[in-house]
């Protein structure tokens, strides 16, 4: 018993005969802000803010007697995380107004509009135009009924049914029939159906022109297109018949256009009118919607010039075509994300040419049309960029995390992305276009861009001799990660950094290669796929954090080619300050890998590594020779656990210690690190193949996982599984790297 616990002090006292300083059951970690050392003898209960643990403190004292220690013990941490401390919050939020909107000549003046936004404002002003609220769960099929036919369910033939599209491009999208609401002149005094904060965007539609009122009669009385005044109630779901025909009284109640929009005039110009068949004495300040059962689709939004389609083109029988514009109700950041997140849906699934130039409104019914100009869309993404706090669509943020992926929403997610063009690029900076990249979306097109031009100031700067101020890149690229930590976005988070390794790869090609391979992409259609299949590789679902087969089954690092040359990590990326900043799992993962390749490229991983194992197997020695030495050392892991709350799977097993298996599980995990350090070069492929390979081994891992996140350089939060994500999109960069490379 003497000699045992003269070992155990030898040992305590942090020397192996080697004179190597010893990690006894954390490996060479820097000292708590907040946590005072825990004396031999001394229990939970006795320590500030400890708790008690009758069973272990009964443990603890056995242990301490039999030991006859005497010294304080000190636990050195490194990478210890106490508390997350959030990024400092931006001045505005979702629920403040975008004032330029509201006051500003500019959205207020036909002079400063382009002439498509002219042609909107002039059809909502003579009532030529319909519009229509869409509820934010319903844009999906609602924007993708233009593109397939309903099925048919009546028996009979029903002049309502979908006309799927034909006539040799002519009619290129399918046609159907829906609610709309004829607004009074300029959008006043009329609500529009739904609340704006359920019903955030709306679409508009231009009415066909007629020589006369009757003419416009006659077509909708053959066409079926009812219209109802406003607070009719309609309910046209629940009151045609099988026949296509009105029940209950709908078509009594019946009105034409031309007595709508008499209707109309008198809420702006009078005090006494009639709402829902009543006339009411000193009238409203918000008359309710009324109903028109509208066909829409069928053409586009311009015709086969390019040339936007004039009223003569647009039917009752055949539809009156794709929207000609969108709007919201309110002037507050958070809807008016939502209206670009909108377009950039339209964008994606009926192409440039037919959205290109959408007009952007606010209709209110207190203060009428605001144009939302392309001058003021900048000026809407630099204010959001400086001072607004990013966010998700939340409508879909709940399934569009790490751990719950909803198809149908990912592909929201997907769509809603927004395109940088070259004129946003040329108003904003690159750090504001990084922050909009990862708090709000963007196409990888447009974030590669952003990268390349960041990259080819840096190459100026080393080409100039100016090596201190070639870090453009990777600032940018921490603007972004910061943003979307902000917005709690793990995939925007995890798109910059797959894309900031892509672009990386490239900076031994020269500015005119770079520039000749995005001109050729632009100008070749199979060029143009391969861009879009590498969008959707970069952010979707089918490629997140592991590689996938043709079949879709998941591919594990151990299968990745070992014959490839190693491509070298990016340059790396100072993350520790937004690792502190979030608990969110994507985002550890994200953060995690990005500090990952930072180990892998100056070197600490493989000295780390090389510390780690020598360590260990002096523990291994020691524990072969001395039960009390592997006592000792069970009783300062369940300390370290209890008290400092390592992220470990479970706690330390008493039995494993007393027996062999924690010496059996340590040697087998010091060889292979240093089997690691001794074939693996550590910026190639091999060394993540290795580390993927010790997690898959680990069950309930203490001193191996937090030795594991020592070398990787990463904090106590992160458990055997954020590990395996965070070197898992590690080595999804480094391939996509390789890949560029290669290509």
């Amino acid at each position: 018993t003497e000699r045992a616990a003269e070992q155990t002090k030898a040992a305590d006292a942090g020397h192996g005969k080697n004179g190597t300083k010893h990690v006894s059951f954390l490996s060479e970690r820097t000292p708590s802000m907040d946590t005072e050392p825990l004396a031999r003898g001394q229990s939970f209960s006795e320590r500030p803010g400890g708790h008690k643990d009758p069973t272990f403190e009964m443990e603890w004292t056995e242990m301490s007697n039999f030991i006859g220690a005497s010294e304080a013990l000190t636990v050195e941490i490194q990478g210890f995380q106490p508390q997350i401390v959030p990024l400092p919050q931006l001045k505005l939020g979702h629920k403040d107004a975008f004032e330029p909107l509201l006051e500003s000549e500019e959205s207020q003046q036909e002079q400063f509009w382009t002439d498509a936004e002219k042609e909107v404002y002039s059809l909502l002003q003579n009532q030529k135009a319909t519009v229509k609220t869409i509820k934010n769960t319903e844009w999906t099929p609602f924007l993708h009924r233009f593109k397939s036919p309903q099925e048919i369910r009546g028996k009979y033939p029903d002049k309502h049914n979908d006309i799927g599209p034909h006539g040799d491009g002519e009619f290129p999208y399918n046609s159907f029939v829906t609610s709309t609401s004829l607004l009074p002149r300029g959008g006043k005094k009329m609500r529009s159906y739904g609340s704006p904060e359920t019903y955030t965007t709306g679409v508009v539609f231009a009415l066909p022109t007629f020589d006369s009122d009757q003419a416009e009669e006659e077509a909708a009385k053959k066409t079926e297109t009812w219209s109802w005044p406003s607070g009719y109630s309609a309910k046209t779901e629940f009151n045609i018949g099988p026949r296509g025909e009105l029940i209950n009284g709908r078509a009594e109640a019946l009105v034409s256009f031309s007595k709508l929009r008499e209707y109309n005039d008198d809420y702006l110009t009078k005090s006494d009118y009639v709402v829902a068949g009543k006339l009411l004495k000193g009238g409203l300040k918000t008359v309710p919607y009324n109903e028109v059962f509208l066909r829409v689709g069928g053409r586009g939004r311009v015709d086969v010039d390019g040339v936007c389609l004039d009223g003569s083109k647009r039917s009752f029988e055949k539809g009156v075509g794709l929207p000609v514009a969108l709007f919201v109700r309110t002037a507050t950041f958070g809807h008016l994300i939502s209206l670009l997140r909108t377009r950039a849906r339209l964008l994606h699934l009926f192409g440039e040419r037919q959205i290109k130039g959408l007009p952007l409104l606010m209709i209110s019914s207190d203060l009428g049309i605001r144009v939302l100009t392309e001058k003021l869309q900048h000026k809407l993404l630099k204010l959001a960029a400086r001072q607004l706090n990013p966010f998700q669509n939340n409508m879909i943020a709940h399934k569009t995390k790490i751990d719950n992926t909803d198809p149908i929403c990912m592909e929201t997610k997907l769509e809603e992305l927004l395109d940088l063009d070259d004129k946003i690029r040329e108003t904003l900076t690159p750090e504001e276009c990084a922050r909009i990249c990862g708090g709000f979306g963007a196409t990888d097109d447009s974030i590669a861009q952003v990268l390349r031009d960041a990259m080819i100031q840096d190459k100026q700067h080393m080409k100039d001799g100016e090596m201190e101020e070639a870090h453009e890149l990777q600032d940018i690229v921490n603007e972004g990660l910061a943003s979307a930590v902000r917005a709690s976005d793990f995939y925007t988070s995890r798109q910059l950094l797959i894309l900031y390794s892509l672009v990386a790869s490239e900076s031994h090609q020269t500015e005119d290669e770079i520039a000749s391979q995005d001109a050729e992409a632009d100008t070749t259609p199979s060029k143009n796929e391969k861009l879009i299949k590498k969008r959707h590789s970069s952010l979707d679902a089918e490629a997140m954090l592991v590689k996938q087969k043709e079949s879709d089954t998941p591919m594990t690092l151990s299968e990745v080619r070992k014959s490839l040359p190693p491509p070298p990590p990016p340059p790396p990326l100072d993350t520790d300050r937004l690792r502190s900043a979030t608990n969110s799992d994507g985002l550890l993962a994200v953060l995690g890998a990005a500090q990952i390749l930072k180990a892998m490229q100056d070197g600490s991983a493989k000295k780390r590594t090389e510390e780690s194992f020598l360590a260990v197997e002096e523990w291994v020695e020691q524990g072969e020779q001395n039960i009390a030495f592997r006592l000792a050392s069970w009783r300062d892991q369940r300390a370290a656990q209890g008290d400092l709350e390592i992220a470990v799977d479970r706690d330390s097993s008493f039995m494993a210690f007393v027996s062999n298996k924690a010496i059996s599980n340590r040697k087998n995990f010091a060889s292979q690190l240093r089997q690691a350090v001794e074939q693996t070069d550590f910026n190639s492929m091999k060394f993540l193949t290795t580390i993927y390979e010790i997690t898959n081994r680990m069950h309930s891992p203490c001193l191996r996982l937090e030795l594991l996140q020592y070398v990787l350089g990463l904090d106590n939060r992160y458990s055997i599984a954020h590990v395996k994500r965070a070197v898992e999109l590690a080595a999804t960069c480094l391939s996509i790297s390789f890949s560029a490379e290669k290509a």
